[in-house]
Order: C-alpha cells, then sequence, then structure tokens
C-alpha cells in the first residue's frame, strides 16, 4: 500500500509541472487600457539642424514668389534660366547668377523682406516673411 502511495504523489508531482504555467512568471493584461512602461533612456538632447528651404529662379520670375518662413531659415535660390542674375536681399547682394548657380542667405531676423533683381528692374519682386 505504501507503494502507491509513493507511485500516486510522483504522478501528481509530475502532472502539477504540466500546467503550462511558470511559477516564476506573471501574466499581465496587455489590452488596449494598459500603459505602456516608459522606457529609461541616457538620450541626450541634440540642436536642431537648420531649416533650407529652396527657390528658383525661371523665366524672369521667382519661384515660389512668396515665402513664409521660420527665424533661421536659409533661403538658397537656384538660377534656371540662361539669363545672368544679382539678388539684392534687404541690402545685401548676391554675386552674379549664371546658370544653374546657387545663392543662399540666412534669415536670422523676424520680419518683412522683399527682394529682387539688380540686373532686371522690372522683374516682380519677391516677398519672405520670417516670423
Amino acid at each position: 500500500m505504501n507503494r502507491r502511495w509513493v507511485f500516486l504523489l510522483i504522478l501528481i508531482v509530475a502532472i502539477s509541472g504540466c500546467t503550462g504555467k511558470d511559477a516564476d512568471s506573471e501574466q499581465t493584461n496587455t489590452g488596449l487600457n494598459s500603459a505602456p512602461t516608459p522606457m529609461q533612456t541616457n538620450a541626450k538632447a541634440f540642436p536642431v539642424e537648420p531649416l533650407t528651404v529652396y527657390a528658383t529662379i525661371k523665366g524672369t520670375m521667382f519661384n515660389p514668389p512668396e515665402l513664409n518662413i521660420t527665424n533661421g531659415t536659409t533661403v538658397r535660390w537656384t538660377n534656371l534660366d540662361s539669363v545672368e542674375y544679382s539678388l539684392n536681399v534687404s541690402g545685401y547682394q548676391s554675386p552674379p547668377l549664371n546658370k544653374k548657380d546657387t545663392w543662399k542667405f540666412t534669415f536670422n531676423k523676424t520680419g518683412i523682406y522683399e527682394y529682387g533683381c539688380d540686373s532686371h528692374p522690372s522683374m516682380p519682386h519677391g516677398r519672405i516673411t520670417v516670423i
């Protein structure tokens, strides 16, 4: 009789280990209402890269003719015409721009800037609003 109890006890212990649940693991609810645990990071903040906006000169026109940008933005003009242009932005003069030449200007003060071409005074002016 003693032998049957030992066998039965071994059988119960063996079966209890086959339930699929680990005694050390914990079940968690990962439904829609549970909030994710935030990760601990040692990430450092890096400065934002300066923004560059592109404009073109084609057909004796600036494209786009008006820009709204934030303070610190650089505007880069590219001449797509065969004619030479010289931009004037609030007293800052570009070098002569031949076909495919570029010139850039960084706007570091808020305000409204009218610009044009000194080589073609009748050319429609452009406008840049810096906020």
